[in-house]
């Protein structure tokens, strides 16, 4: 689907079929309008002496999983205003002219030796000269959290945090703009095998989730690359069992640790060597999925977050509510309100 100068898209389309939408337009305000439809909020401020001019968008995939090329044929200022961080998260590079990107007080390069990740949430100003075309992947930071506890072989706590800049001349990044080269061409095939079974599409997603999460430093870089010979010793998994089976209890660290036959310290050395967190980060890692899944089997007219909060053992609800957001990507209000009572 092809939209013309001076068409209007109304609404973001949602997950479901692969979108394939190319935007040419000569009004900045045009591909301004396209950006925000189907990326995020965002501003084009035109910093040449020229006439203003427009540009090209076009976006491939799902809403939480795609690629998309955006070219402007005058020099422009994408500014990105300070939101409440989403679901959301880009890895950007430029296939002709570089760059830049200004994120938290620092400036980092984007060109086709140098790419950058940030995720939704704080301000972000990217600075395109005339005719640049960037390259940008959008996915998902639940996904991408999800595809890693998989690979490690257990929970983690949160989100992952990503080096901002990206060093692309390197034999790593060769094979990760090979992947994405593959992932573009499927995309852009109407006969693909990823546009006909859910089956194929999943392990699509998998496997460019996977080269991802290699292929770039984030928080559990060290621990997948680790060599995965070692099995943890069975005191971590008695006290993970523990965990698992009394995690509505006000455990402490000492209570974990008489369970599982170990010293306190030798229990937090083996959680730091081979589930790559402590003992207690373990435990409220355990507590927000059980109320994660209890929110979303609750009545939102009968239950309330506090009483589920504390039914899974948190205490401080100011903290719960932080470290259900950066593991969720929402407020557990959020959850609750679009939950379906069973």
């Amino acid at each position: 689907m092809k939209g013309s100068p001076g068409q209007e898209i109304n609404s973001a389309p949602q997950n479901g079929p692969i979108i394939d939408q190319t935007w040419r337009s000569a009004k900045l305000e045009e591909l301004e309008n396209a950006l925000n439809t189907f990326v995020s909020p965002q501003r084009l401020i035109s910093t040449s002496r020229e006439t203003p001019a427009g540009g090209m968008f076009g976006y491939r995939g799902q809403i939480d999983l795609g690629l998309f090329r955006v070219h402007v044929e005058s020099d422009v200022e994408i500014n990105q205003a300070p939101e409440d961080a989403n679901d959301r998260m880009a890895f950007v590079t430029s296939l002709s002219r570089p760059s830049q990107l200004k994120i938290q007080g620092e400036t980092f390069s984007i060109s086709q030796q140098h790419a950058v990740i940030f995720p939704s949430g704080p301000q972000r100003v990217i600075v395109v000269p005339k005719d640049a075309e960037h390259h940008v992947l959008i996915t998902s930071r639940h996904k991408i959290m999800e595809c890693c506890a998989k690979l490690l072989g257990y929970d983690i706590p949160g989100f992952l945090d990503f080096d901002v800049g990206v060093d692309l001349d390197t034999s790593t990044g060769h094979s990760w703009l090979r992947l994405l080269e593959y992932v573009e061409a499927e995309l852009s095939d109407p006969g693909a095998l990823i546009r006909q079974s859910p089956i194929a599409w999943r392990q699509f997603e998998q496997s460019l989730l996977t080269g991802f999460l290699l292929s770039h430093r984030h928080t559990y870089t060290n621990a997948l690359l680790r060599p995965q010979s070692a099995v943890a010793p069975f005191y971590v998994k008695r006290a993970e069992a523990y965990i698992e089976a009394h995690f509505s209890e006000p455990l402490s660290l000492a209570d974990i640790a008489a369970h599982a036959r170990v010293s306190a310290r030798s229990l937090q050395n083996g959680f730091q060597s081979f589930r790559g967190m402590t003992p207690m980060a373990f435990l409220r890692s355990v507590r927000l999925q059980h109320v994660h899944r209890a929110l979303l089997a609750a009545d939102p007219a009968a239950a309330t977050v506090t009483e589920i909060a504390l039914a899974c053992g948190f205490g401080h609800m100011g903290e719960f509510g932080t470290l259900y957001k950066r593991t969720f990507g929402e407020t557990p209000k959020q959850t609750l309100a679009k939950a379906v009572y069973r």
